[in-house]
């Protein structure tokens, strides 16, 4: 089954975008600020093999700017905000899950790189958060209706074609813009959910870490004051569990970065 800490992006991006092994600013806006080069470490050994949902359907419901209500896809068909939100209907003819059988064991083999190293060392520097990608949804051949609640239907609802202007939240390929959108017609496929941990960083002393990491190596040479002596600094990187809330909050910032440029 797939994993409950698996959260909807807002939009179905191709699966070029998003890989396991992946490191990258913000899982939810894949196409920027990220590192790809250790996903080709990643082999069909490190995968957690999970049956595919077959078929698959669900309702998600859209915020604001069209794009879909980023949430646990477990909630998924069960949570709207209101009779007024806008509805999604999805038919899929199937609903992948992709994982890593050791997250920690595969992050070891990328960060052995320097060039991840340098990418890594960059976000520490400029105290910009980074995440590594451990799992992933997959939506194969899926079709999208709008859908409309029925009164007094207990949460039961209609489903009706798209109009031919209608769009849906997807990420065509070579688009930098996070809300561009395709026009309603044809299947889709593409990465429909992530999931994630934190790269917590800490740069200590050698032979003295404040922090057990799950990977570390040579940050800098630092003198002691003083003295003609210089001790090695080493970066101590732990990943950990990521909450919905902090996700949320990097997409509502990169939306208000957006805003401000449009605006200049």
């Amino acid at each position: 089954m797939p994993s409950l800490d698996t959260v909807l992006l807002p939009k179905v991006f191709p699966s070029e975008l998003l890989s396991l092994g992946q490191l990258l600013r913000n899982p939810l806006s894949p196409n920027a600020d990220t590192y790809t080069k250790g996903c080709t470490l990643v082999t069909d050994d490190d995968k957690a093999h999970v049956a595919a949902e077959a078929p698959y359907s669900t309702i998600v419901s859209l915020d604001t700017r069209g794009r879909f209500d980023v949430g646990l896809t477990k909630y998924l068909g069960s949570r709207f905000h209101g009779r007024t939100t806008t509805l999604l209907s999805i038919e899929a003819a199937k609903l992948e899950y992709h994982a890593l059988k050791n997250a920690t064991d595969v992050f070891k083999r990328v960060t052995a790189d320097e060039d991840a190293r340098a990418w890594i060392k960059n976000m520490v520097v400029h105290k910009t958060p980074c995440y590594f990608v451990i799992g992933l949804q997959v939506l194969c051949a899926a079709d999208f209706k709008r859908a409309v609640l029925k009164e007094g239907g207990a949460g039961a609802y209609l489903t009706l074609p798209l109009e031919t202007t209608a769009q849906i939240p997807l990420h065509l390929k070579g688009e930098v813009s996070v809300d561009r959108f395709a026009k309603s017609t044809g299947m889709v496929s593409g990465v429909f959910g992530v999931q994630v941990q934190r790269l917590r960083g800490k740069i200590d002393l050698a032979g003295n870490p404040t922090l057990e990491g799950d990977a570390s190596w040579r940050w800098s040479h630092q003198r002691v004051k003083g003295s003609q002596l210089e001790e090695d600094k080493v970066l101590n990187i732990k990943l950990e569990d990521v909450g919905l809330d902090e996700l949320v909050e990097l997409l509502r910032r990169d939306d208000e970065d957006d805003d401000d440029d449009d605006n200049e």
